[in-house]
């Protein structure tokens, strides 16, 4: 062993046994900890099942929306998990605004796209909403193989990318571990680490905290950052594929795409790579709301009912155009 290797070995004994009491210390104390940083303090949740119009606020418009659910906690337009004979099925994926967040049931975009393909005489289509408020795709790969491929879907509607691209202290996957998930911890040494989470904690929090003192614009990471988002994406798809349906990337649009732009860049190269369809409304949503009331007054980012209403009827001509709706009667499976 050389004079400088042995030196070099000594001047890291320091640091590996600081980083190991650094190590047993927060796990004793069980810092850092992220309780109650997802909607119901886990990585993974679903709205109530078999809710029947239930009173949900909407608290920023100091009103409230009826929500009623199946069986597997998806939102209405309420369909059984087996389809009947010769049903062609439509599946929307995403979060709240997917959901139909602030809107009656039968005013989600979704329930909107049903009732517009019936009004074409397409009785034998149904579209199942797969939205679930505060979700991205993170969460959205776990949903998809919980319940969602059990619907049998002919078209999925790829639509994550709104809480995806939200900034927050921790990126979802590290949430999920510091929760005690362990299928993320093989992904990633760093991730076993509680001094590696801890000083994630202190940067994003502090990121936060100057962004909310106006210091500077940039705070916390994303959610789902791109390099995860990429691959989600690409699960995802692999996944609908599998079952013999069609994946489309679906940019959802807000009433700006403000902080979602990387993201939506990101979902159009990802579509490209994988040679399947994106579909992405914002620059038309962009145009229609400078004349037009499509999004709450207090309440921004969810669409009301006249917007939930206007982008069903974007994503219907974009399945007729690309002849994703099956054929009008019988024989579809």
């Amino acid at each position: 062993m050389t004079g400088l290797f042995r030196k070099l070995i000594f001047a890291l004994v320091p640091l590996v046994v600081l980083w190991g009491l650094s190590e047993m210390g927060l796990r004793t104390i069980g810092w850092p900890s992220v309780e109650g940083a997802f909607t119901h303090n886990e990585p993974f949740w679903v709205v109530d099942p078999d809710l029947q119009g239930q009173p949900t606020a909407h608290n920023e418009e100091q009103t409230s929306f009826q929500v009623s659910t199946n069986s597997d906690g998806l939102r209405a337009p309420l369909h059984s998990i087996e389809p009947g004979d010769s049903i062609w099925r439509v599946m929307t994926l995403g979060c709240s605004t997917t959901y139909g967040w602030g809107v009656a049931d039968a005013a989600s975009y979704p329930a909107r796209l049903e009732a517009l393909i019936h009004e074409q005489g397409r009785e034998n289509v149904e579209v199942i909403n797969g939205g679930q408020p505060g979700y991205t795709s993170f969460q959205g790969r776990w949903l998809w193989n919980e319940r969602l491929k059990d619907y049998k879907p002919n078209v999925v509607m790829i639509g994550y990318i709104v809480q995806d691209a939200r900034k927050a202290a921790y990126t979802d996957k590290s949430q999920a571990i510091l929760q005690g998930d362990a299928r993320f911890l093989k992904e990633n040494l760093f991730y076993r680490s509680r001094v590696y989470l801890a000083l994630q904690s202190v940067i994003g929090k502090a990121q936060i905290r100057a962004k909310e003192r106006g210091e500077y614009d940039e705070g916390g990471v994303y959610r789902v950052p791109p390099e995860d988002y990429v691959e989600n994406l690409r699960v995802l798809v692999g996944e609908v594929q599998s079952i013999g349906g069609t994946p489309v990337l679906f940019g959802y649009p807000l009433e700006r795409s403000g902080y979602t732009s990387d993201h939506r860049m990101i979902l159009k190269a990802a579509a490209d790579e994988l040679g399947i369809l994106h579909f992405d409304p914002q620059a038309q949503m962009e145009q229609a709301s400078r004349s037009g009331q499509y999004y709450f007054s207090r309440d921004r980012g969810h669409a009301n009912a006249d917007g939930n209403d206007l982008i069903a009827r974007w994503v219907l001509d974009f399945l007729t155009e690309n002849s994703l709706l099956g054929a009008s009667e019988g024989g579809l499976r």
